[in-house]
């Protein structure tokens, strides 16, 4: 068993100028805490596991490869399919603050768009 407390892995990430922290990780899933400044923002990309974001801060644009848009705020989960492409950008005026899950170990595949 592993434990992480999430307000002292924030603060350890955001006082190190962290942008990804790993929380924990296996041959078979991983999890970590990403953070984004105001404005920064993800590839439009895809990875081969389904994987999850749930956001603990901020406020983020998820946008699919075709157009589709979503706004996620505090408390929100969005859930990628394996192959779903997508991009996600802080759009407030705060830190966003992302806690991802993937089944997969860390170093998978990261697969960008073709522009």
């Amino acid at each position: 068993m592993e434990l992480a407390n999430i307000n002292d892995t924030m603060q350890a990430g955001q006082g190190g100028n962290k942008r990804f922290v790993p929380l924990f990780g296996s041959e078979t899933f991983r999890s970590w805490i990403i953070y984004f400044r105001p404005g920064e923002q993800t590839d439009m990309h895809y990875h081969l596991s389904p994987e999850t974001f749930i956001v603990l801060q901020g406020k983020a644009s998820v946008k699919g490869l075709k157009g589709e848009e979503r706004t996620i705020e505090k408390n929100e989960i969005v859930f990628f399919g394996a192959k779903d492409y997508y991009q996600i950008t802080n759009v407030g005026d705060e830190p966003l603050v992302l806690v991802g899950n993937r089944s997969e170990a860390f170093g998978g595949a990261h697969v960008t768009a073709k522009e």
